[in-house]
């Protein structure tokens, strides 16, 4: 008689639960899952383990464009969520804002044609159903999340919407803010209002929070600009050095001067930012771009000419080396500064939130 093969679901049940562990602690972890689980029934009975929901990875998992789908109260991100998966978690916060932004959107739209008459054209009536049923659509995916909203026999929420955002708030990078900014602030003008001063100091604080993220990575990428300069200039001296040529010349063009005077034009428009004289548009700072120009007009040459253009200082790769070193120390400094504001003005943004949300 022909022995039966075995195959990977013939394996132990403690033997199954590590493989699908370690699928779902992957880098794809949420993507890998989901095609693991659909592929056989044995591996479909793990989709409720809650010790394998903890541990999904959701960090390489975007939101599309069209995310109805997300949030599902038996699709797998909210049940990672409710298992206390913080990346789960995390997620869900993110789709939560961005609904929190359509649902304010609707219900304006909805307002508006209730106030005033619209005609019986086919468009206009088309528009109207539209604005209806999309307010209906976002408004029973965010059930969920209203706790005083909620009423028999729907049970009360156990992520509440305050506590998804306060993670979002305590979790963010620089790049996650800067990304929903305007949905954080649709959020804080959907559920505070307007009017209040919770809404104006958080407000400001998300304000901060993307200006000081947006320096922070600015300085830090012209740090590494400068060590790579630096390299460059010290393997040039290096090579002049090895060769007893007076080659290796570097000339700092005069746009150094310019580039300072740039910088310091953009740091003045982003203290008046900060400061609320001007108005943050969540546009990027690009310090960087500023000097990247400049790092450009580093020229090499291999022999000191006689006589040097009246526009164009040079200077030894030496010399150039040090000016690097400086100004790579200080936008590290800048950077360690505006990074330490960032996290200051998160605490700012949690306390309120604390306060109003208790």
């Amino acid at each position: 008689m022909k022995k039966r093969q075995l195959t990977i679901t013939d394996l132990h049940f403690d033997v199954l639960k590590l493989i699908i562990v370690l699928v779902a602690s992957s880098s794809n972890g949420a993507a890998d899952l989901a095609r693991t689980l659909s592929v056989s029934r044995v591996f479909m009975a793990f989709a409720g383990d809650r010790d394998i929901l903890r541990v999904v990875v959701f960090d390489n998992l975007k939101l599309p464009k069209r995310f109805q789908s997300l949030p599902n109260v038996k699709g797998l991100i909210h049940s990672c969520a409710h298992a206390g998966n913080v990346s789960a978690q995390y997620l869900l916060a993110k789709v939560l804002l961005v609904s929190t932004s359509r649902l304010l959107s609707r219900e304006k739209e909805y307002a508006w044609l209730q106030a005033v008459s619209i005609c019986l054209c086919v468009d206009c009536r088309a528009y109207s159903r539209w604005v209806a049923e999309e307010y209906t659509s976002v408004s029973s995916s965010m059930v969920h999340f209203l706790c005083i909203r909620v009423i028999p026999p729907v049970p009360r929420p156990s992520l509440p919407h305050f506590k998804l955002v306060r993670l979002f708030l305590e979790k963010c990078s620089n790049d996650d803010i800067l990304k929903m900014r305007l949905h954080l602030n649709h959020y804080f003008e959907y559920f505070v209002g307007l009017g209040g001063a919770g809404y104006l100091v958080l407000y400001n604080c998300i304000k901060k929070m993307c200006i000081y993220g947006d320096a922070g990575q600015c300085f830090e990428r012209m740090t590494k600009s400068c060590m790579e300069m630096k390299a460059k200039a010290e393997s040039s001296a290096k090579s002049s050095e090895e060769e007893g040529t007076k080659g290796g010349i570097i000339a700092v063009h005069s746009r150094m001067i310019e580039w300072s005077r740039q910088c310091s034009k953009r740091q003045r428009e982003m203290e008046s930012m900060l400061r609320g004289r001007r108005e943050y548009d969540g546009e990027p700072l690009e310090f960087d771009k500023i000097f990247a120009d400049l790092t450009k007009e580093f020229e090499t040459t291999t022999l000191l000419k006689e006589e040097c253009p009246d526009h164009i200082w040079y200077k030894s790769p030496r010399a150039v080396a040090a000016i690097f070193t400086r100004l790579g120390a200080m936008f590290k400094e800048n950077s360690s500064v505006s990074f330490k504001n960032f996290e200051i003005n998160r605490g700012f943004a949690m306390s309120m939130f604390d306060q109003l949300f208790p």
